[in-house]
């Protein structure tokens, strides 16, 4: 068996697929695979494994990557060329390219440390000691075998779906795209955070409500997004949030990035710019926005940065035992909208929070945990 000793990037257009390709991919995976890509490019230190059959390029390690290349409209792609190899070193480098030894010890992944900010079922990687949703548990089919609910009937390799599907997908992510690029919106601040756009402010809370990253991303019935999750869940929206938009929702709360009174003022203003252009960028590709008002005593001013006078749609976290911030939340709705009883949606909170929101005409809704204890 001989190798070549560097790296080549070749044309996507001169590599053939393998026939014999024993790997399949699930139609979630393939999509993580095309984000990643998407995100991060080709990784050189993987390259595809190609060998000259019969005066083509055939690729033995890398058949999956190659389709997602494809996908993306990328023109070339790392390779290495192998030759003179036999039967048994051809077919041991298929499969060995194919298995993955060893576990992942969840507890190492969930601590604080180097990888406290991944968001791990981005990048579709699930351990076994996290909690799942019970609507992502394997259930069992028919015939007792367990199947994934987000990989139902995805057994088949990617590009299986209809064309008209496919072709109506494409036509919107790349419309998509075409929107998410750098630019600067109109400012009514010193900042130039992004001020929103009045006419696709959000009305009445539209169900199913559901929070970002608690269930299955190929769901397309979530009607409005929140973000009171944890940052990591949706830090990756930043980099590209096609995903969101493919999701079919309707309405988002504004990303709720973790502020607190010991956040330097700069960088807390980072957050407040990037949660607001992400929800204007949202706004031009068709979704309407809630503002969220869920930030430290420290942040209050710059948090209304961007929000235009009359604006009448607002969300925020309740908590029984800091009615002082809801309080103070209900008066910046108050304020802003220029109404007594603004469009103020409170997520969450205890006895002391319903009560607040009974007196004040507000509506609240149960959070996600309780609701599921419930």
């Amino acid at each position: 068996m001989r190798v070549e000793e560097q790296i080549t990037y070749r044309k996507v257009s001169d590599l053939t697929l393998l026939a014999e390709n024993p790997r399949t991919i699930k139609k979630a995976d393939f999509q993580r695979l095309v984000d990643s890509i998407k995100i991060n490019g080709f990784w050189k230190h993987r390259p595809l494994a190609l060998e000259e059959q019969d005066g083509k390029l055939v690729v033995l390690c890398g058949n999956q990557r190659l389709k997602a290349a494809k996908k993306l409209k990328l023109q070339e792609v790392p390779t290495l060329l192998y030759s003179e190899l036999t039967d048994d070193e051809r077919i041991d480098l298929i499969l060995r390219d194919n298995i993955n030894n060893g576990d992942w010890d969840g507890n190492k992944l969930q601590v604080e440390g180097m990888f406290s900010g991944v968001d791990l079922d981005f990048i579709g990687l699930r351990v076994s000691s996290f909690t799942e949703d019970e609507d992502e548990k394997p259930r069992k089919t028919a015939k007792g075998k367990k199947q994934d609910p987000e990989d139902e009937a995805s057994e088949e390799p990617e590009g299986t779906e209809t064309k008209e599907t496919s072709e109506e997908d494409n036509e919107k992510e790349a419309f998509y795209r075409s929107m998410f690029k750098d630019c600067l919106y109109a400012s009514n601040n010193p900042f130039d955070i992004p001020t929103l756009d009045p006419k696709m402010q959000a009305g009445n809370l539209e169900l199913p409500l559901s929070p970002w990253g608690a269930n299955s991303r190929l769901r397309k019935d979530v009607t409005t997004y929140h973000f009171y999750v944890d940052d990591y869940r949706f830090e990756h929206l930043f980099k590209d949030p096609i995903k969101l938009l493919m999701s079919g929702c309707k309405a988002i709360v504004e990303p709720n990035c973790s502020c607190h009174d010991q956040t330097p003022v700069a960088w807390g203003i980072q957050l407040i710019y990037k949660k607001r252009w992400l929800a204007r960028y949202l706004q031009e590709c068709g979704i309407k926005v809630y503002v969220d008002l869920n930030v430290s005593h420290k942040f209050i001013e710059y948090n209304k940065m961007g929000v235009p006078e009359g604006w009448n749609a607002f969300f925020t976290r309740g908590l029984d035992d800091w009615m002082v911030s809801l309080e103070s939340d209900f008066q910046v709705a108050k304020e802003i909208s220029g109404l007594d009883t603004p469009n103020l949606i409170v997520y969450g909170g205890g006895k002391e929070v319903q009560k607040f929101c009974q007196k004040h005409n507000l509506l609240y809704v149960t959070d996600f945990i309780n609701a599921k204890k419930i």
